[in-house]
């Protein structure tokens, strides 16, 4: 413990160590702004409606995000970190004012909420990471991002924790306007030093900046990236499924507050085993098995979860799976996400990780809503048979994490040798 002290002390007085915490700052302010909404989102869509609308407004998402990502591409011409930070954060922050206003007058807000929410966790999150990685190598990478991501951990399970706990004094309404506070103040709290970011002389006159679909445009002609949104689109693909099997199992059982409740105390506890996981267990991850190791092993431990649901099909161990499921996403993976971008330029950086990390994250969300709408509505099937196709998508999902692996390995002795890949 000493000497793990004694390296993070290390690391925080260079000057990368000093626009690493001011980065945490920030990721634990965002995420502790969504973590106060998410147990509004389930209480809007759910009481009252049911598992297949919430299965459907995660659907709905990705047919906006397939106008936004085009739209981003133009933005990032003119605009790059700080700058662009904070317009996105205000222009959400307006956002939940508005909902605020419309929901506390009595409108039925549940859907459209369910889907900014949506929107607002890949866009804000995904604009945040692609700022940070303009600061980073790979190495240093695999050093620094595991401090932001702890910073991030520790803002959502305050969240978590003070949504749980204000939850029935404060109600939906009152969490909204505590989000809008932690999203000004990210705003208001000083970021780096811009003569720190490796490549901020970069132009580029690529086709794919120019081209209407931007980000799309660059994920389909770079390989590697296809390999990534692959990943990613499976990735949310078995975590949204599984949320849908979750919230079916809840309906069942509670209505009302209950639902807000349950759901207050579920994230609680995701996001203390995603700090335990993001402090302790992800650097030393990569210094065991590499990056690469650390993606395949979580489809590895994904498979066997679904496994085990079949001998258990109760809400008590699904909701102890999810948990696993959930922190063992927001900590290895996506810290494993953003690092396999760092062998990138910056144009590819900027419109591959907006890509990925929002359109084909939600596109994961829109097979899904296919798959519980064939599944659900059409054939009539019991919710344990998405837990089978689960186990047949995490089997897939190894497939591609081994390409993954090779290919970032690839990638980064070539971005070492500032040679670009061809694959």
């Amino acid at each position: 413990m000493t000497n793990l002290i004694a390296r993070a002390w290390a690391d925080f007085r260079s000057p990368e160590g000093v626009a690493t915490l001011r980065f945490a700052i920030r990721l634990f302010l965002i995420l502790l702004a969504y973590y106060l909404l998410k147990p509004v989102r389930e209480e809007l869509i759910l009481d009252g409606g049911s598992a297949e609308i919430r299965s459907y407004a995660l659907a709905g998402q990705a047919a906006l995000l397939l106008i936004l990502v085009p739209f981003y591409s133009q933005i990032i011409k003119h605009l790059h970190g700080d700058k662009l930070f904070h317009i996105v954060t205000l222009f959400l922050a307006a956002n939940i004012g508005v909902f605020y206003l419309l929901g506390s007058s009595g409108m039925d807000i549940g859907v459209p909420f369910f889907i900014w929410l949506g929107i607002f966790s890949v866009v804000q999150i995904s604009q945040f990471w692609t700022m940070v990685s303009d600061y980073h190598c790979v190495e240093k990478g695999k050093r620094l991002t595991s401090y932001i991501a702890i910073g991030g951990s520790l803002g959502a399970m305050i969240g978590a924790m003070i949504a749980k706990t204000l939850y029935l004094e404060l109600g939906a309404f009152g969490l909204m306007l505590l989000a809008i506070g932690m999203l000004v103040v990210a705003v208001v709290l000083p970021g780096a030093n811009v003569e720190m970011r490796k490549d901020h002389h970069d132009e580029s006159n690529d086709e794919s900046i120019r081209h209407m679909l931007g980000g799309l445009k660059r994920v389909m002609d770079v390989p590697y990236l296809r390999w990534i949104a692959a990943s990613v689109v499976l990735l949310n693909l078995i975590n949204s499924t599984g949320e849908y099997i979750l919230a079916d199992f809840v309906t069942a059982e509670k209505s009302g507050k209950e639902i807000g409740e349950f759901y207050s105390t579920f994230y609680l506890y995701v996001n203390i085993a995603t700090l335990v996981l993001q402090a302790f267990v992800v650097r030393p991850l990569y210094q065991v098995i590499g990056v690469g190791g650390a993606l395949i092993s979580l489809a590895v431990f994904n498979l066997s979860m679904y496994l085990s649901v079949l001998a258990f099909p109760v809400l008590a161990w699904f909701a102890i799976v999810k948990m696993a499921d959930n922190s063992i996403d927001y900590s290895v993976a996506n810290t494993t996400k953003q690092i396999l971008f760092l062998p990138l330029d910056r144009f590819t950086r900027y419109e591959g990780m907006l890509a990925v990390n929002t359109f084909f994250t939600r596109f994961g969300d829109l097979i899904q809503g296919g798959i519980i709408f064939l599944v659900i509505s059409v054939l009539a099937l019991p919710t344990m048979f998405l837990v089978g196709s689960n186990i047949v998508l995490c089997l897939l999902w190894l497939f591609v994490t081994f390409n993954v692996s090779k290919r970032f390995k690839k990638w980064s002795k070539e971005s070492d040798g500032l040679e670009e890949p061809a694959a």
